[in-house]
């Protein structure tokens, strides 16, 4: 109870003093740095001020000509250590995309990911140039105003189709890029290599002169960059789900999924009860593929997709922390197979929804009924109640506590004016836009609020041309109400509101198509990728064609800028740890010991019950790499790799009859 009350007096405290921050700050050097408020959701027990602080590190758009002028605002978020004596030398997480970033909303699962390295070291959490809300200077802002409603619900992207029905790039696409190079964003500056450059320059920005790095999925290729192009500073690097850049990418976009079929057949070939119960699953698996590919797999009357068979492995990557599915792909995959009876798809899909549920209280008790006294059992029950109360409780009061945050955000950071604007104008929406019409031009206003200057006059037009009756005259006094600054802050958080909501299209076909479009794509070709689905042992272009045929056709938009060593073995002798899982759809688990060719000082470990990213599937990887980050000479032993070996695989009831 004394830490729920100390958290709740943290929040509603005037301001936090921020004297650890203001030390490490005031320490920096180069790039310039601004503190700006924190996205939500956070985690729960997280203090602006006090445990975490966000801000922006403006960088050169091209590091090899800074004087040019042209600059990039990267966000960042500094996880502050929980011991008062932190290492000096913090853990930089590099995500994933590219393009795909995690501090709009995904601060709290950054903070819960990373939190083993907490205890003795800052974590520090940056969206990378064109990923997530480092993505302004590469954002049509025009073309979204004038289509915001079309971008939000999807009906306009990176494409569209042809008088005959083909995919060709849609004109908003063109437009979108030709309005972000107009305003003089060189695009070709967009890359991995100008990223590897950021990185020191935040860190020194910050206040720091040593770090330690950790790369998932497109993180583990800028991890490698760095360790090629800015190795200074870098003390230790963890790669985990890698992706080398010498690999073709999409070429092999099907290699991760088809890779990690195969390991589950061997790994059930090599277990006596599951091929005893489900002999020869590789063909069995190749059948089932074959047969819904043709749509002859019919199963109670409903034809079976081929993307249904893939989906069994594609949920296994997906689910954190929810048990693993592997035991049970073989029997749902002979299920299929036979047509009969589907005992283990019935309970896996429908019953669980593909999350293994986790023991409950009556479980518990019935395992340890015969090792306990009814005594014994008896304050067992009464524990399990009490963490059942716990559970609930604590879910509770997250949602209080992200209610108490909105409102605080309403009134500090937007301010009390800006907040009651905000507060009238959500109040005003369902009353007074009625009509779908009416709700697009509102909403078309609304985001080219962001477009020109922030006065109070536009703010009115604005009020005046979407609202009516008690509701227009509260709004036009609350605008007339307010001081200059926060009639500023009505318009940064209405710029705010509509990035985030447009986002997804601006990570998918903007951020995400400037990397593979301009670095990858010019070493891949359509044809390599169907030479590289024609060598796989399973057929999964279910899964694959559409987005191949995505980034080949939306790359006709962009123009190549290959770089001459992209495509070249890193070399380096920094300690680094390299993981590969077994689960993994997205990157194949052999590319994890792929990417040490060229590392003098590498260890290369592979995970079998985790998917893309280890780090987030099991505990014993974040007890591993931090280990390893304490101390980047130390060999560690294989407990983790041993700790997540395959389960004992589910044998279905009808098995004993079939045989």
């Amino acid at each position: 109870m004394e830490d729920i009350i100390a958290l709740l007096m943290a929040l509603t405290a005037p301001e936090p003093d921020g004297r650890y921050f203001e030390t490490l700050l005031a320490r920096g050097e180069g790039a310039p740095a601004e503190i700006v408020s924190c996205r939500d959701p956070m985690a729960m027990s997280e203090i602006v001020g006090e445990t975490i602080l966000c801000g922006t590190v403006t960088v050169p758009e091209d590091h090899d000509a800074p004087e040019n002028g042209q600059s990039v605002d990267l966000a960042f978020a500094i996880l502050r250590s929980e011991t008062t004596y932190p290492a000096p030398d913090p853990l930089v997480y590099l995500h994933g995309g590219p393009g795909i970033g995690n501090l709009n909303s995904g601060l709290s699962f950054m903070a819960d990911a990373f939190a083993p390295f907490r205890a003795n070291r800052d974590v520090i959490i940056f969206d990378q140039r064109a990923a997530g809300i480092s993505s302004g200077s590469v954002v049509c802002n025009e073309q979204i105003a004038q289509n915001v409603s079309q971008v939000i619900t999807e009906e306009t992207g990176a494409l569209e189709a042809d008088p005959e029905g083909n995919p060709v790039v849609s004109q908003f696409l063109k437009d979108c890029l030709s309005e972000i190079e107009a305003d003089g964003t060189d695009l070709s500056k967009y890359n991995t290599r100008q990223n590897a450059l950021d990185v020191p320059m935040i860190l020194t920005a910050l206040g720091y002169e040593e770090w330690n790095l950790y790369g998932i999925s497109y993180g583990t290729k800028l991890t490698l960059e760095v360790l090629r192009s800015a190795p200074e500073g870098v003390r230790s690097a963890v790669i985990d789900g890698v992706a080398p850049p010498w690999v073709r990418l999409y070429d092999t976009l099907t290699l991760p999924l088809a890779e990690s079929m195969q390991r589950l057949v061997e790994d059930c070939a090599a277990d006596t009860a599951c091929d005893t119960a489900y002999p020869d699953l590789d063909e069995v698996l190749r059948d089932v593929i074959a047969r819904s590919t043709a749509g002859d797999l019919v199963v109670d009357g409903a034809t079976i997709p081929p993307q249904l068979v893939l989906n069994f492995f594609s949920q296994r990557n997906d689910r954190f922390n929810l048990g693993s599915l592997t035991p049970y792909i073989p029997a749902m995959v002979y299920e299929l197979h036979r047509g009969e009876d589907t005992p283990t798809i019935e309970m896996v899909v429908k019953d669980w929804n593909f999350s293994v549920p986790q023991p409950d209280a009556d479980a518990v008790l019935a395992a340890r009924r015969e090792d306990l006294t009814e005594q014994q059992l008896h304050l067992l029950q009464m524990a399990l109640g009490d963490a059942e109360i716990i559970e609930d409780a604590t879910t509770a009061l997250g949602i209080a506590v992200a209610d108490l945050r909105r409102q605080l955000r309403r009134d500090r950071v937007l301010g009390p004016m800006p907040g009651l604007f905000d507060a009238e104008m959500s109040a005003a929406v369902p009353d007074t836009i009625v009509t779908s019409d009416a709700a697009r031009a509102t909403l078309e206003g609304y985001s080219a609020l962001q477009l020109g200057e922030p006065t109070r006059d536009r703010l009115s037009v604005f009020v005046e041309t979407h609202f009516e009756g008690p509701h227009l005259a509260r709004l036009l006094a609350i605008v007339e109400a307010m001081t200059d600054e926060e009639v500023s802050a009505v318009y940064a958080d209405a710029a705010q509101s509509v990035q985030s909501h447009t986002l997804e299209f601006q990570q998918n076909s903007i951020d995400l198509m400037l990397y593979a479009c301009q670095e990858d794509v010019p070493y891949n070709t359509m044809e390599g990728y169907r030479q590289t689905v024609a060598e796989q042992p399973f057929d999964v272009t279910a899964f694959f064609d559409g987005p191949a045929t995505v980034v080949y056709t939306a790359c006709n938009a962009f123009t190549p800028a290959p770089r001459d060593n992209w495509h070249e073995v890193v070399e380096s002798d920094i300690p680094t740890v390299s993981i590969g899982s077994g689960w993994d759809t997205q990157t194949a688990a052999s590319w994890a010991k792929e990417a040490t060719r060229g590392l003098t000082n590498a260890q290369h470990f592979f995970i079998a019950e985790a998917g893309h990213g280890a780090l987030a599937y099991v505990d014993c990887v974040g007890d591993m790499t931090v280990a390893f980050v304490n101390d980047p000479s130390r060999r560690l032993d294989n407990s983790c790799v041993e700790a997540t070996a395959v389960p004992a695989f589910h044998i279905a009831p009808w098995v004993e009859t079939a045989q």
